[in-house]
């Protein structure tokens, strides 16, 4: 009997030990975001592409649109995309920090075809990890670090995978973000609806994303 119970016990210990290992080791298998962004090859090719100009002696970099500071950021910036692709499992996570309602892009990647659509997340929120993140809404009469709009309302999108944080500038109240954005697009640039909403509009929004 005594024997019986010493086997059962050793049986529930290593059966224990092994569902701990099982879930400790289950991350490393999942598969990064790399293998499923069509982005990724377009985020590779861009840093190849680029870092032979960088490496070209010869190569004028004004004609190609950059100075050597703006060549090196650039180049910082797709190193970090490419890095967030290749570690990333979640596809995209939102975070605002801001005192306000801030609209943000996503959709819900288990439903097959689905496109992106504004949602509107709510000061200190955060998007839920099961809906991608795809991008902020950027109301025409906002200032946003880094990007010029130009009287013109534009959608940040981002690069799949990111793990964003929206913050607000304390002395300039510009909108801040600390991740490279992937593109800046206009309406010419994309189907997606872009409402004609200032920043009061959209922080009057009752907030609709799925949160975590």
């Amino acid at each position: 009997m005594i024997r019986t119970i010493k086997n059962a016990l050793s049986f529930l210990l290593f059966a224990g030990i092994l569902l701990v290992l099982v879930g400790v080791a289950r991350p490393a298998f999942a598969d990064p975001i790399a293998q499923k962004s069509s982005q990724y090859a377009e985020i590779t090719q861009a840093l190849t592409d680029l870092q032979q100009l960088q490496s070209n002696p010869d190569a004028d970099l004004k004609a190609e649109g950059y100075t050597a500071d703006s060549l090196a950021q650039k180049l910082s910036d797709l190193r970090f995309q490419k890095y967030i692709q290749d570690t990333s499992e979640d596809w995209g996570i939102c975070s605002n920090t801001t005192a306000a309602t801030v609209g943000v892009y996503g959709y819900d990647p288990d439903h097959k075809n689905a496109t992106p659509e504004i949602a509107y997340l709510g000061a200190g929120q955060t998007t839920d990890d099961d809906w991608a993140c795809t991008g902020v809404f950027l109301p025409s009469d906002a200032s946003v670090t880094g990007i010029e709009l130009g009287g013109e309302g534009a959608i940040a999108s981002l690069v799949d995978g990111t793990r964003l944080t929206i913050s607000e500038n304390p002395i300039t109240g510009a909108i801040e973000f600390d991740a490279p954005i992937y593109k800046v697009l206009k309406a010419a640039d994309t189907t997606l609806p872009l409402p004609e909403f200032t920043l009061a509009d959209v922080a009057t929004q009752v907030a609709t994303a799925p949160v975590d």
